[in-house]
């Protein structure tokens, strides 16, 4: 996934007549790569690989057996997003192995049925991020794969859209891993028939799995949680509550978080809450995760919560602190990040994202005005506390 979904606040979607099509010509192909350039290199200014690029065209070798989907108004495309359906020695090794699609294939064992999709290169026209074009080409990829009798539909996404994913009913799997010009990703996973976790995050794509007469929901879902039971521990933002959430922060940090995180100073503790239940969640890094690397967008707030993450620039080395941001700030702007980041042990980190902090700042503006008071305290430096 991990397309470019940076919001355009106020923005409502003009009534145009919209099509959902599979690109099948190479006309259409063209078109849809030349829309991924403009998305990712001129607009999002992704450090890409060359070999990728061609003449304003971006692609790769996943697209020659792919399924290319894009949304369309008149004649301008406004959203596309690639699925691969296949079994798992048609895909890449290293995505055979970050996507743990050995462990899945057990599922199959006994059974007609064993491909996989993966679905990646999800991005929507500027104009368009507040509508629901997202949903129809996810839910397009929806209907595909039950077409196929898929079970499991994989992805992955940089953590500031992890929110949205997971409101969508996808599930955190394994370890991050470093995709050249895009960041750290963290995998997915869509269980096709966990119709119970759609309903539980108010998945958009229920309306449509609700509909269907082969699931078999109870039984992929138990089977997942016994072949995985460390991604049990995972804090999904679309099931923890205010409450939790906060109790979860307080024993991390071994202190109120508004006393800790400088990006609270100044909220009561129940704005606090809601600031950090609408725009937060926690990922988990790993040894050797890099967080964040220069040069890259920033398109959030990262502050840790345990662990230990080093980041490093052209003249200096430093730790940071459990409390204390680091990265640029990305709320707001989109600066380039100026250091690497890596995390040195396993650690926690709390991402406030880009995606969330519109919204947010439109339903409870005196909230919203706090943080960006804080917000522009932290970007002058003055609260920033590195260990050397």
């Amino acid at each position: 996934m991990n397309g470019n979904l940076q919001t355009v606040p106020g923005y409502q979607m003009e009534r145009r007549p919209l099509t959902v099509e599979v690109a099948k010509t190479p006309e259409e192909k063209a078109e849809i790569y030349h829309f991924r350039y403009r998305t990712y290199v001129e607009e999002m200014s992704r450090q890409l690989k060359p070999s990728i690029q061609s003449k304003e065209l971006l692609f790769d070798a996943m697209d020659e057996w792919g399924l290319l989907l894009y949304a369309k108004t008149d004649s301008e495309i406004i959203g596309s997003i690639r699925i691969n359906i296949g079994l798992p020695e048609e895909f890449p090794e290293e995505l055979v192995k970050v996507l743990s699609l050995d462990r899945f294939q057990k599922f199959y064992e006994g059974k007609k049925a064993q491909r996989f999709a993966l679905i990646t290169k999800l991005m929507v026209a500027p104009l368009y991020r507040n509508s629901q074009i997202l949903y129809f080409l996810l839910s397009k990829c929806y209907e595909l794969s039950c077409g196929f009798q898929v079970q499991f539909i994989f992805g992955g996404c940089n953590f500031y859209l992890l929110r949205l994913y997971e409101e969508i009913g996808l599930r955190r799997i394994g370890r991050n891993f470093l995709d050249p010009g895009y960041g750290l990703i963290a995998p997915l996973v869509y269980l096709v028939d966990d119709m119970n976790h759609m309903r539980n995050v108010r998945s958009p794509i229920f309306r449509i799995a609700r509909k269907r007469k082969d699931c078999a929901s109870q039984e992929v879902t138990d089977w997942f949680f016994n072949e995985f039971p460390e991604d049990s521990s995972v804090v999904n933002s679309q099931l923890i509550t205010e409450k939790e959430l906060w109790t979860v922060l307080y024993n991390r940090l071994g202190n109120p978080p508004e006393k800790i995180i400088p990006v609270l100073q100044g909220l009561p503790e129940a704005a606090a809450q809601k600031f950090l239940h609408s725009c937060s969640l926690i990922a988990r890094c790993y040894p050797g995760d890099r967080i964040t690397t220069s040069g890259d967008p920033s398109n959030e707030l990262n502050i840790l919560l345990s662990g230990t993450v080093q980041i490093s620039g052209p003249d200096s080395t430093n730790t940071v602190l459990p409390g204390q941001h680091f990265g640029e700030i990305g709320l707001i702007e989109h600066p380039a990040h100026t250091q690497n980041a890596v995390s040195t042990t396993e650690a926690e980190i709390l991402v406030l994202s880009q995606l969330a902090f519109p919204k947010f700042q439109r339903r409870y503006p005196d909230i919203a005005n706090r943080v960006l008071h804080n917000l522009s305290i932290l970007t002058a430096g003055s609260t920033r506390r590195v260990q050397p």
